[in-house]
């Protein structure tokens, strides 16, 4: 009788009768802490569901303690039943839990949950891998404490697909270490990691690792063709410059795909709109190299000091160092720590025509810096590079 109460259609008032026969439910339940067995033998998954579900219509959690504690130690629970294969109305019941009033500590608890037996059903398998990913993804999002805290190698395999495609849905850039390493093994796992690095990396702004981008780069050359695409595509999202000789060599693979897919990521990480042609690219590249090897180094040392004509000309190199900003972006910061006054100005406005974010944290430190006009200039920069979804202007451009 209580479930079918439960299940009645819902509609969005606070004051609905179902809130008050839910709490005299929970209230008649008394004190005592009642089993995660007992509560799903005799309310059923579906009670909870509807629990849930009145929960969500209301906007708020119910609170009695009865409940409260239900949740919080259900996963638990379940999870200690393992050895005696739990039913598969506790082992759901105990990803709800986990999803609704999960923190970090109940991580192992829901991939144990998780594991059926060998000869389970592929349906079940795909049923238990969405249900973990929807429950991992709703306590990562509840507790910071809890991403980093996960430990892939214990997730079963068949279940990573669905890992990767919510961890590429979290906007959370610690979410990209794992993807990464989701991305060894069995193809399946590596094409959701990659698939879902792009779509994380079109959401937050991503500053990986050397050794993060070489485990993408690996993936440019692979033997199969969709793993290849979509490394690609990742390399250009992450904006990998180190990665872009990889990329000009894909514009001749024998896959249309892969060498869309190759000119599109170059196109995005040096904000060029040459034609697909490897020449074109390749020559690119070398003058890049050339400028970078024999000119940088007196670029950046006469920036500091350099006025009018000079100054603009100086800018117009830097922000055409597109092959180099990272490495640039850093020598610039370097010059920025020992820098005063207009010095400062020039050097933010050189960092902000490379369109480097990388540069936000130590910008966002001149922010309390005793000099107005260097606190204007931080405001200004931060701005641009937070709203720049383009290659920028060259001075030239915008004078």
């Amino acid at each position: 009788m209580f479930i079918a109460l439960l299940l009645l259609p819902l509609c969005a008032s606070p004051a609905l009768p179902q809130e008050a026969l839910a709490t005299a439910w929970l209230q008649s339940l008394g004190g005592d802490h009642p089993s995660a067995e007992k509560i799903v033998t005799e309310f059923g998954q579906d009670g909870a569901k509807g629990l849930i579900s009145l929960e969500r219509s209301l906007g708020a959690r119910l609170s009695h303690p009865t409940w409260q504690r239900t949740f919080d130690d259900l996963p638990y629970q379940a999870a200690q039943l393992i050895d005696t294969e739990p039913s598969p109305e506790l082992r759901t019941f105990g990803m709800l839990a986990g999803q609704r009033h999960g923190e970090w500590g109940c991580l192992n608890s829901l991939v144990r949950l998780s594991r059926l037996p060998s000869t389970s059903t592929v349906a079940a398998h795909e049923k238990a891998g969405a249900a973990l990913a929807d429950a991992l993804a709703a306590v990562f999002l509840r507790d910071p404490r809890a991403l980093p805290k996960l430990r892939v190698n214990t997730v079963p395999r068949m279940h990573l697909p669905h890992l990767a495609d919510r961890l590429g849905r979290l906007a959370d850039p610690r979410a990209l270490a794992i993807l990464v390493q989701l991305m060894d093994g069995e193809s399946g796992p590596e094409q959701a990691a990659l698939s879902a690095i792009a779509r994380l990396a079109r959401t937050v702004t991503l500053v990986p690792k050397d050794a993060e981008l070489r485990r993408v780069r690996y993936r440019v050359e692979h033997p199969e063709e969709g793993l290849r695409m979509l490394a690609c595509q990742a390399l250009g999202l992450l904006h990998d410059e180190n990665g872009v000789r990889l990329l000009q060599s894909r514009l001749t693979d024998p896959s249309p795909s892969v060498r869309a897919a190759a000119h599109s990521a170059l196109r995005r990480i040096t904000g060029l709109r040459l034609h697909q042609g490897s020449r074109a690219w390749l020559s690119w590249i070398r003058t890049q190299e050339d400028w970078w090897n024999n000119r940088s180094e007196l670029v950046l040392s006469a920036l500091p000091t350099a006025q009018g004509a000079e100054c603009a000309s100086l800018l117009r190199e830097i922000a055409g160092a597109r092959l180099h900003r990272r490495a640039l972006t850093a020598e610039l910061l370097a010059l920025l720590d020992n820098s005063h006054g207009d010095s400062i100005s020039l050097l933010l406005a050189a960092i902000v025509a490379l369109d480097s974010p990388q540069a936000m944290p130590a910008i966002s430190l001149l922010l309390s810096h005793p000099d107005h006009h260097v606190r204007k200039a931080a405001t200004l920069a931060l701005a641009a590079l937070r709203g720049s979804k383009s290659p920028p202007k060259t001075p030239s451009e915008t004078s």
